[in-house]
């Protein structure tokens, strides 16, 4: 599933392909329970002409500023994909949406499982859901992530996966962050104390950091068809495959439904 670093590279490969400055001449909505708001007919309507002048992210949310003045938003989804190619180029049977530009390419959204959402909104802020602090930003501090962890009972693994909590965090790197500060997923949120907190700050920025220059190196080396999905966490996500650190066996388990991996060892739930 995209997370913050598959959705900030997104953000990148559109940055570098040039879409800021073009403009939509047309739009193929092929699977109309993707959008939101407004109606379909008022979506595509709403975007032809358009030209897009930046584009932002905010969590797992890409978001195109247009010269209206209004926001087309952009979810992912589960296993969704953007690109741009020549309209002239056969796009891939999995291209759910298809955004014509006036340079002869196209803004093309592969979506396999039509998870994906999008938006056409006049205020990004009142469409958006609540989320919390960006975790590569200045204000995504260890008082900042320790209020809002405080008085929680619930267990971390399950409160980092709140997006009102830290944005953009998904699965993947809730574990990879969990692990490199070694914290028991189990661990009650309120349980941590300030130097548990601190670690946990520090790997989920440092991980995330990392993951972030893994897709700047290879969409540098592999431009201008640059992958949208790597390996780039360290904690082998399989059942009894062995701890890079320690070498103990990697143990699975379930958090509030979710597939968890952590080390026994590294991770004592004691802690």
């Amino acid at each position: 599933m995209p997370e913050l670093p598959e959705v900030e590279n997104a953000r990148r490969i559109l940055i570098r392909a040039e879409l800021p400055g073009r403009a939509f001449t047309s739009v193929r909505v092929g699977w109309g329970n993707s959008v939101r708001s407004p109606s379909v007919e008022d979506f595509v309507l709403g975007l032809h002409s358009r030209r897009v002048e930046e584009i932002d992210r905010r969590g797992k949310y890409l978001l195109l500023a247009l010269d209206s003045g209004e926001t087309l938003i952009i979810h992912l989804g589960m296993t969704g994909g953007l690109s741009i190619q020549p309209q002239t180029q056969a796009a891939d049977p999995m291209v759910r949406h298809s955004f014509a530009l006036d340079d002869r390419r196209e803004l093309r959204f592969r979506d396999p499982r039509k998870f994906g959402h999008l938006w056409l909104t006049p205020d990004a802020g009142q469409t958006l859901p609540d989320l919390g602090p960006e975790p590569l930003s200045p204000e995504f501090t260890t008082e900042a992530l320790a209020a809002k962890l405080a008085g929680r009972n619930a267990p971390i693994k399950a409160m980092l996966l709140e997006q009102s909590v830290v944005a953009g965090l998904g699965n993947l790197y809730v574990d990879e962050s969990l692990y490199g500060a070694g914290i028991h997923p189990l661990r009650t949120a309120q349980a941590l104390d300030n130097g548990e907190i601190v670690r946990l700050q520090e790997s989920i920025v440092g991980c995330l950091n990392a993951a972030t220059a893994q897709y700047d190196r290879a969409r540098d080396a592999e431009w201008p068809d640059p992958p949208s999905a790597l390996h780039t966490w360290t904690i082998p996500r399989k059942d009894g495959e062995s701890c890079p650190k320690c070498a103990a066996a990697i143990a699975g388990i379930r958090v509030r439904g979710r597939g968890t991996f952590f080390c026994p060892e590294c991770q004592k739930e004691s802690c």
